[in-house]
């Protein structure tokens, strides 16, 4: 016995040391000060970007360097160390942080806004529609047809179980997002303690990524189900600071969100938001970023960056708006409005002036376009798909004949992005369950017959029977499921957002299930086949990147393959049994 525990040792360092040196490593944090970040003469305030876990020793330290006192920015951005001072000469202070141990990064502050004004639509003699949705003015909505939300609507969990990170004016929960899950939210804003929306830009946009969808009110959204985390990082007057939006970059990040949305953005770069997107793409962050109402080549920051997806805007027509930036850093093109057309504008409920109130407001921009992605984003993360597949299917499935300047990869199509998403068997998968299972049951004595069985039954777990998607079979749902793995069977009924649960992609149900079935010796064959099958899956999913595990981050692939091990542990210790029950009869 002692033989077998350490051939499984063996196996499941191997494992490890196959995960460490497959899995992608994290990029390295640094980022260059970039050339374009401004440097304005004179005095002014300076953001300093500390090293991560610098603490009130070391922001003085820094303080004396440039003779100044520095403070945080905000008492939640103490964990990423950002802070912000005034100097007499701005460009003196960068050149002597420069090179300082301490400092990440330290730039001017920039003032970053980009607001449209908002056009009030009455909602008199309106009768609520039949049909799903019943909202009463989605006949007005074009852009949500127009990306095909409508489709994903009926094939979807439309975004639950997803958070949505909306860095914006803030959010006031107005009538028609009452149904919608929306969180306690936070203010960066100095003098705005809460996050409360007092310009209408940010409810605005939450509406179009998750508006209360067939309530019999208003107006419908892209992802109705996904939860929205409002940060405020623009004031009332609809602009905010570069060290404001970097805070609440960060806080998105730690909170959690699986989707951040800047409808924001200037056409000078700041190396501290840079580091803030930086560092939330490798947690599995998707960060979605307006391209800038300019109408002129020259994408806005942080649009332009490689890091985010940045959103150019159409008008009812599908072409380009007029006022929409183009140029190297256009991603995709999602609906954005054009207001010189009958009903042109972006349709959503909002707060009405001063944030007093509620209205339904058409609004057109990059800043509209950017949400609808941004919910795309939602619907397709609740499927199941790991980010970097959401970012692909967002960019492959466009309509689009090529990159194009105007329009990136090409107009946003939910539909085509969710086109094929049924989930595959995987034969590498099979083999990988079946020799594990092999290993184990040979090792610790099992009958050749028995061990048989489970690793055909592992082998089934972990691939599914695959060839069944070789065959002209009619489509649907249990015959995906039989042609899948077990982990995968959520994706095939519909429920792809529980095929993230930690729970679900760990060794408990595969424990649960030998703890009863592996009692009789009928069915601890299949029990020992589960539980490696899972074992398996959970192996191949931490050194692939195919399994992200909801919430854990970059802690995700440690849980696969420790869940992996517990698996491989339960199918030895159904084996030693079943060598026990043997020798005694």
């Amino acid at each position: 016995m002692r033989q077998v525990y350490k051939t499984l040792g063996a196996l499941v360092l191997g494992g490890l040391g196959l995960w460490w040196g497959l899995a992608p490593q994290p990029a390295e944090r640094h980022v260059p000060v970039p050339a374009e970040v401004p440097v304005p003469d004179g005095g002014g305030r300076l953001i300093v970007d500390l090293v991560d876990g610098a603490d009130e020793a070391d922001l003085s330290r820094v303080g004396r360097v440039i003779d100044t006192e520095l403070r945080w920015v905000h008492p939640l951005s103490v964990d990423e160390a950002l802070a912000i001072g005034e100097v007499e000469d701005l460009s003196a202070a960068i050149e002597a942080l420069r090179d300082h141990p301490l400092v990440e990064h330290a730039e001017a502050e920039q003032v970053i806004d980009g607001v449209p004004e908002p056009t009030p639509l009455a909602l008199d003699a309106l009768s609520p529609r039949r049909g799903f949705p019943n909202d009463p003015l989605y006949d007005k909505q074009w852009h949500l047809r127009a990306m095909g939300a409508d489709q994903a609507w009926r094939t979807t969990p439309r975004g639950r179980g997803v958070v949505v990170a909306v860095l914006d004016t803030g959010v006031t929960q107005v009538e028609d997002l009452q149904g919608t899950r929306v969180l306690p939210g936070v203010s960066f804003v100095p003098g705005e303690p809460d996050a409360r929306d007092l310009q209408g830009h940010g409810t605005h946009v939450a509406g179009t990524i998750a508006q209360t969808t067939h309530n019999g009110i208003g107006v419908a959204g892209v992802a109705p189900e996904a939860t929205i985390l409002p940060i405020k990082v623009l004031s009332r007057h609809g602009s905010g600071s570069s060290a404001w939006i970097a805070a609440g970059i960060d806080h998105a990040a730690d909170e959690g969100a699986q989707v951040i949305n800047l409808s924001l953005g200037s056409a000078a770069r700041s190396a501290v938001i840079e580091t803030a997107i930086r560092k939330a793409t490798e947690r599995g962050v998707i960060v979605v970023a307006a391209a800038g109402n300019s109408g002129r080549k020259g994408v806005h920051y942080p649009g332009a960056l490689k890091e985010t997806i940045g959103v150019a805007a159409l008008g009812p027509s599908g072409e380009p708006a007029p006022y929409s930036s183009w140029g190297k850093g256009v991603d995709l093109a999602a609906p954005g409005g054009d207001k010189r057309l009958p009903d042109g504008g972006v349709l959503q409920n909002t707060v009405g002036p001063q944030g007093q109130g509620s209205q339904y407001a058409s609004f057109q921009g990059t800043s509209m376009a950017t949400p609808h992605v941004a919910g795309a984003a939602a619907v397709l993360l609740s499927t199941g798909l790991s980010p970097d597949e959401v970012r692909a299917r967002l960019l492959d499935g466009a309509r689009g004949s090529g990159w194009d300047p105007h329009v990136g990869n090409g107009a946003l199509d939910l539909v085509a992005s969710l086109t094929g998403l049924a989930p595959r068997g995987s034969p590498f998968r099979a083999l990988l369950g079946a020799v594990i299972a092999l290993l184990v049951g040979r090792l610790a004595g099992a009958s050749i017959r028995w061990t048989a069985v489970g690793a055909i039954t592992a082998a089934v777990t972990a691939g599914g029977l695959f060839m069944l998607a070789w065959l002209p079979l009619p489509a649907g749902a249990w015959l995906t499921a039989l042609s899948v793995g077990v982990l995968d069977w959520p994706a095939a009924f519909g429920l792809g957002f529980m095929g993230r649960f930690p729970l679900w992609l760990s060794a408990i149900v595969p424990g649960l299930i030998a703890l009863f079935a592996g009692a009789f010796r009928p069915t601890r064959a299949l029990s020992l086949g589960l539980a490696v099958g899972v074992g398996a899956h959970l192996l191949h999913g931490a050194i692939t990147g195919s399994l992200s595990p909801w919430a854990l981050g970059s802690l995700g692939p440690i849980w696969l393959v420790a869940n992996a091990t517990a698996c491989v542990l339960i199918g030895m210790a159904l084996a030693g049994a079943e060598k026990l029950d043997r020798e005694a009869s």
